[in-house]
């Protein structure tokens, strides 16, 4: 369905070239995406156009009217250093793609390639917003009755106390606009729910956090079996710890998923069952696949930008397509920047 009314136009520019997959996944999800967005919206295939256009046109897209291609036609690589990629490969798509978002061209960003490389460039085109030292990743998650985010998922592995605040804050505004979330319960991941158990780092982190009284809703300190079974809608962790909690919950889905398709596949009881438990099972992976959340802002930079896996397929991309429209339907930008100029007001009250 494409609804023509509510929030203005939005304009998403996609780095075609970086993932793992090339541009055809990307392409591929591009047009899944279509049926999840607007008549008016427009959706910008980024990337060589020898390469996209082939593709754009194998996908039934490339005449379509709310898609249009640019041309960018160098690569950033997974190896490529930032600082340098970020100098010398100024016409790569995602490049391309950031300065149309700096420029107006586009109101986001979305992009499977290089992680350290987007989000050094997004800070030096975009700037970080008011309010805000770094920008942190946002990924949503299962947990036993539905979904919470997972704050920071990679983008910077060591955070200050203030940084993991600023990131409370906009993952409460993210938790209510992707996961239509009133007030959503905040908590700080740590080793023990007790306040002294954390650390310095976390036990400053907490103190601030209680500072910001409605501003928030602050839970506490949360440990990591809490994240699974509801108590809390955020989950506020450094960069470091939650990309190796990120892909640890991920790589366990897949084994999950491989060892029960090879048992079943040895034995006719076990195969007997999983088909009459199916409808079970079908609801269980469509709620904790990764790829139904395929995609994580990149919150508190000026602009929108959406970081998807390289591995991600083509439902991964529509999906991460879907969460990047629902967040500029939503003003987050705005939204982070008047928080964020009261949290750090109350932040600093003794």
């Amino acid at each position: 369905m494409n609804p023509t009314v509510g929030p203005p136009p939005c304009r998403i520019a996609v780095d075609c070239m970086g993932g793992d997959h090339g541009a055809k996944e990307v392409i591929a999800g591009t047009a899944l995406a279509l049926d999840d967005i607007r008549a008016h919206d427009k959706i910008i295939l980024v990337g060589n156009i020898a390469e996209i256009e082939p593709l754009a046109k194998k996908s039934r897209i490339a005449a379509h009217p709310q898609i249009e291609l640019q041309h960018a036609p160098e690569i950033i690589r997974m190896d490529d250093k930032p600082m340098q990629a970020i100098k010398s490969k100024k016409d790569a798509s995602m490049m391309v793609a950031l300065e149309m978002v700096r420029n107006g061209g586009a109101d986001a960003m979305l992009s499977t390639g290089n992680t350290k490389v987007l989000v050094g460039a997004g800070t030096l085109k975009l700037r970080p917003m008011p309010g805000a030292d770094r920008p942190a990743l946002a990924a949503i998650m299962p947990h036993l009755t539905g979904h919470f985010i997972l704050m920071d998922v990679g983008a910077n592995p060591e955070s200050t106390p203030l940084h993991l605040m600023h990131n409370a804050v906009m993952g409460a505004l993210y938790a209510n606009a992707a996961l239509g979330i009133a007030k959503p319960r905040v908590g700080l991941l740590t080793v023990g729910t007790e306040e002294s158990k954390g650390g310095e780092r976390i036990n400053q982190t907490h103190a601030l956090l209680k500072k910001l009284g409605g501003e928030i809703n602050y839970a506490g300190p949360v440990e990591g079996f809490d994240m699974f079974d509801g108590e809390v809608d955020v989950v506020i962790v450094d960069g470091f710890t939650g990309n190796v909690l990120l892909k640890s919950v991920e790589g366990m889905f897949y084994m999950m998923q491989d060892l029960a398709r090879k048992k079943t596949g040895r034995n006719p009881l076990y195969l007997a069952g999983a088909l009459a438990f199916s409808p079970v099972l079908r609801g269980i992976k469509h709620h904790l696949k990764p790829e139904r959340n395929g995609g994580a802002p990149l919150l508190g930079l000026g602009a929108l930008v959406m970081k998807a896996h390289a591995s991600s397929n083509r439902n991964a991309i529509r999906n991460a397509i879907r969460l990047g429209r629902e967040a500029l339907s939503h003003n987050l930008t705005a939204q982070m920047k008047d928080a964020l100029a009261r949290a750090n007001t109350l932040a600093a009250a003794n």
